[in-house]
């Protein structure tokens, strides 16, 4: 019994073989459309481009756009990157040709054959017969994908009713072809479609089935179908409006000429469908030869320039490639021996032929529109305008922008054929302004840029008759002016530009010299600047004559404007102005500012000392031309002393005399900061000398300052061109304090050790008298500073080669010029006061941070040297000290405890000469770095530390070994010296500190007063 059940089952199943899936060989998997959408995404570009291609080519094949829609490009796509640099040059054209032709790309992945042959680049994608389907969906996505990014539409040919699931998000515009415009689920498919469909004649040339195709495809249906993910599912539709036929040819011979188009139009009315067609070049057209496809361009372009049924014309097919003819796949499946750019299935016209083409369809395009325009009287303008005023009228939106966009080159049309000339023209056209100027502001960039073409058009014909519609029209223009969108405002730039060149219209330079001048907006004013610039140059004189007073407040206002295309804009109408108008320059000049002036360059080559002077007060010598100068004069640029210092026109001839005006930098307004003062040892009135020689690198914009005006007999001296300020002053008389002329210390724990070093032979000697400071001036003990001189300073300004460094000593008690490397600072009364922030670390007795106070320590008292050198500031108080503070509260403990060296130990074993000598070997600035980083003007970078230092100016001292090993400045004639000098000044400056403890108690009083009073 089982074994009867189971024959039975065998013949059951063996009856299913032979009943299901006979004729199929194998089945393979299928990717879903949804994954390789997923993988394969539409961008954001890509998606811009397809929409905005769909709604031309509805509203080209609905007749509100009056462009030519062409889709042009190979046959079919065998090689992707072919397609690609196909693309890429009819990209270029189609941005030229925009505004007559509508340009979609021809990608058909698909072909239909009439018998067999290769099936097209989503079948069999790789030429051989292997069908990777698959692989070919993906390269159809991502050609179509690539092609959109590029801004161009694409348009396939959809042969199956699958794979628009997964392209159909990518295209443009579709078509069903001759062989399947017959078929019923074709028609299903289109109905269904979001894009626009051509529908082919019959290849026997039989139109009646396209017809009734179109009819079908607008009507909904309900057929089988699969969903994006793939599965079966049933598809309901509403209908396609957007269908139209494709003129192709057939067995009996081409269908583009006139008489073929008039009778399929009646068709096409008869039967209630939309008259419009597209002519395909190709195929029966051409007889199947790509050569003659050009003679079928130029009969489309005759009927669209000189007979009726060019308005029924909608679109043109080309095939097209990248070299003419075709080429058949190779048997042996060798590729390589392919031509590059060559179809390998029907033939094309090469590149060169197509542009031929595609201009001269341009031309028809622009002839149709003459012959839409063409006026015979004045009726017939009113007429026509009425039409247009009612396409006009509507609100602007998705939906209807195409339509005013339509009639808006109507009125231009109008307006080429004439209707200028009839004096109803004016009258009638005001009641199409108001669309005018709403369009003009559009968001849309082609319907602004259409709206401003008809408003060229009208100034072009109108000339100086077109004032009356100028005034309505032009402050709608001027907005596009201050757009946000570059495009918006070069259009409206070059519109009104034109407008001016032909109409003049000088009764709107007082709105566009308001513009210029007072606008907040920048790009209006820029682009003001370029319209008035256009009033000058065309406005005759005696139409300019009366607005000269607000085109000369304008061009005074532009030449300082913080915008620099509008002062670029402003110096060139000052150009031709003053060319147009000279009798009027004088009195121009007069009322123009210092500032105008400068950008303007007036005087800068002819004016007067005291023009010039003034000029050169406020510009700066570079550093190079200086040098320079004081080389071939023999003399330092600024005087060395009080008694024959320069005034400040003195000093500004100087600069000009060596340095042109156009290359000096822009002044710089100068920090105000307090003159520093010196004193020497004894604290008597003498004078110091402060040399701060900046590099190159560090002097970006260095400017020429003239002598500080205070009560202070200042004098200034230049070394290798480097200003050097020298300030004296003596103890003030009703301060409580002693005498310390034995007791203090020398100005410097270093200047002290090279008092054996001669003096400069250079070296002024100025009389205690010519250098005293007021008896009111506290006295401030100094310190010399100078740069390190590394590598990275090639250009650094050198001494040794402009030995000009000036001293000035006491007359009775000539002083010796230190000029071993020093930091300069000024130290606080208190510790409270100085806070945290850089500090010396500890450098010995020998000239050491700090030595005199430990001297003093050590005898159990305090000495007034703990207060050490005071220093010149190299800015403000205010803006160095709280600058570095902030940038360096957060260092590291030293060996002095927190704060960098706040806390200093109470005793200190005695120091040998040997010991000091080493330790002023150590003595280094690490603050250079820090405060070069932090402040926002060049600094002087100290190389050694003074005895002491201030607490908002402090460094920790750096390797043992820096002073033999880092290079210094060849001022420094000490860092040039042997160990034995060294360890014999630093033994000499040990023995004067030593000296210092002796001081009384009430020097260390005195001074914290005066700095309690500061």
């Amino acid at each position: 019994m089982s074994s009867t059940t189971n024959n039975n089952s065998h013949r059951y199943v063996h009856a299913l073989n032979e009943l299901d899936d006979v004729n199929i060989s194998r089945i393979r998997p299928l990717i879903p459309p949804q994954i390789l959408m997923e993988d394969l995404p539409l961008t954001e570009s890509a998606a811009a481009t397809i929409v905005k291609g769909r709604k031309a080519a509805e509203a080209i094949i609905q007749g509100t756009d009056d462009r030519l829609l062409v889709v042009v490009g190979p046959c079919s796509i065998h090689n992707p990157a072919a397609a690609l640099e196909y693309a890429d040059s009819l990209r270029v054209y189609a941005d030229a040709a925009a505004e007559d032709l509508c340009i979609v790309m021809r990608v058909y992945f698909e072909k239909p054959r009439t018998t067999v042959g290769w099936k097209g680049l989503i079948n069999d994608p790789d030429l051989n017969n292997n069908y990777a389907i698959n692989k070919g969906l993906r390269k159809a996505r991502t050609l179509l994908l690539d092609i959109s990014e590029k801004g161009l539409p694409a348009g396939c040919e959809l042969l199956d009713t699958i794979s628009p699931q997964y392209i159909g998000d990518l295209i443009s515009w579709g078509a069903i072809g001759a062989r399947t415009t017959e078929s019923q689920v074709h028609r299903e498919l289109s109905s269904g479609m979001s894009v626009p469909i051509g529908f082919k004649n019959g290849t026997d040339g039989n139109v009646k089935i396209a017809i009734d195709a179109i009819k079908s495809a607008e009507s909904p249906h309900c057929f089988l179908s699969v969903t994006k993910q793939g599965l079966s599912a049933i598809v309901e539709t509403q209908g396609n409006k957007h269908c139209h036929i494709i003129l192709r040819g057939g067995v009996d011979g081409p269908n583009f000429e006139e008489s073929y188009v008039e009778n399929y139009t009646q068709q096409l009315l008869k039967a209630g469908v939309n008259p419009r067609l597209m002519i395909d070049c190709s195929h029966g057209n051409s007889s199947k030869d790509f050569r003659k496809q050009p003679i079928v361009s130029d009969s489309i372009a005759h009927q669209l320039s000189a007979t009726e049924t060019g308005k029924y014309i909608s679109g043109v097919m080309i095939e097209s490639n990248l070299v003419e003819g075709n080429q058949n796949i190779p048997s042996d499946g060798d590729l390589s021996k392919l031509v590059y750019g060559m179809s390998v299935t029907d033939a094309c016209v090469n590149w060169d032929d197509t542009v031929k083409m595609l201009d001269n369809l341009r031309e028809g395009v622009r002839n149709r529109r003459r012959r839409a325009a063409a006026l015979s009287n004045a009726s017939d303008f009113e007429a026509k305008f009425r039409t247009l005023l009612t396409k006009l009228d509507v609100v602007e939106g998705e939906e209807t922008w195409g339509q005013i966009n339509t009639a808006l080159k109507g009125l231009t049309s109008l307006v080429q054929a004439g209707a200028t000339k009839f004096e109803t023209f004016v009258p009638t056209m005001k009641q199409a302004i108001k669309y005018v100027n709403s369009a003009v502001i559009s968001e849309r960039t082609r319907l602004s840029g259409t709206a401003l073409a008809l408003v060229e058009e009208m100034a072009k014909q109108m000339e100086t008759r077109f004032t009356p519609i100028c005034d309505m029209v032009f402050p709608s223009a001027m907005k596009t002016c201050g757009r946000a969108n570059k495009v918006f405002v070069t259009r409206g730039v070059n519109s009104l530009t034109t407008v001016i060149t032909y109409s003049h219209i000088p009764e709107q330079t007082p709105r566009i010299c308001d513009a210029a001048s007072t606008d907040p907006n920048k790009t209006v004013r820029s682009s003001a600047a370029k319209l008035l610039m256009a009033i000058v140059s065309c406005c005759t004189v005696p139409e300019l004559t009366p607005h000269l007073a607000v085109v000369e407040s304008a061009i005074a206002s532009g030449v300082v404007d913080a915008n620099p295309d509008a002062r670029t804009t402003a110096r060139q109408t000052y150009e031709i102005y003053i060319k147009r108008f000279g009798n009027r320059v004088e009195q121009f000049h007069a009322g123009l500012s210092a500032t105008a002036k400068k950008y303007l360059k007036i005087g800068a080559a002819t004016g007067n000392g005291a023009s010039q002077t003034a000029t050169a007060a406020t510009q700066r010598l570079p550093l190079r031309d200086r040098i320079s100068a004081q080389r071939a004069n023999g003399k330092p640029a600024i005087a060395a002393t009080a008694a024959s210092a320069p005034t400040n026109a003195q000093q500004a001839d100087a600069l000009s005399s060596s340095a042109p005006a156009a290359s000096r930098p822009k002044p710089v307004r100068p920090v105000a900061r307090n003159p520093p003062l010196a004193v020497n040892k004894s604290g008597a009135g003498a004078v110091a000398q402060v040399a701060l020689s900046l590099t190159s690198s560090e002097v970006k914009a260095p400017e020429v300052q003239p002598p500080l005006a205070t009560s202070d007999p200042a004098t200034t001296t230049a070394s290798n061109g480097v200003e050097s300020l020298l300030i004296s002053t003596e103890e003030p008389a009703t301060m409580d304090k002693p005498p310390q002329d034995s007791a203090r210390p020398s100005a410097s724990p270093t200047a002290t050790a090279h008092e054996s070093r001669a003096p400069s032979p250079d070296a002024k000697v100025e009389s205690e008298s010519e250098v005293a400071a007021p008896a009111n001036e506290p006295s401030h003990p100094t310190a010399t500073a100078s740069p390190v001189a590394t590598a990275d300073t090639a250009e650094s300004v050198a001494v040794e080669e402009a030995p000009q460094a000036v001293a000035a000593v006491e007359k009775k008690k000539p002083r010796r010029v230190a000029v071993a490397p020093q930091a300069v600072v000024k130290r606080p009364a208190s510790r409270a006061q100085r806070g945290p922030g850089l500090q010396f670390s500890s450098l010995g007795s020998g000239g050491g941070a700090g030595s005199g106070s430990r001297a003093a320590n050590k005898k159990g008292g305090a000495s007034a040297s703990s207060r050490g050198p005071h220093a010149v500031r190299p800015q403000s108080r205010n803006i160095v000290s709280s600058r570095m503070e902030e940038a360096l509260r957060g260092r590291p403990k030293s060996r002095f405890g927190a704060g960098g060296g706040a806390q200093r130990p109470q005793a200190v074993k005695a120091t040998s000469p040997s010991d000091s000598a080493d330790r002023l070997d150590r003595m280094t600035l690490r603050s250079s770095s820090r405060l070069s980083n932090s402040l926002p003007f060049p600094t002087v970078e100290p190389v050694a530390a003074p005895a002491s230092g201030p607490g908002y100016l402090r460094a920790t001292a750096a390797s043992a070994k820096r002073g033999t090993d880092a290079p210094v400045s060849a001022t420094s004639t000490a860092a040039s010296r042997g160990t034995k000098r060294r360890k014999q000044d630093a033994a000499s400056t040990t023995d004067d500190l030593v000296s210092a403890e002796s001081a009384p108690k009430s020097a260390k009083v005195g001074a914290r007063r005066r700095s309690a009073t500061k």
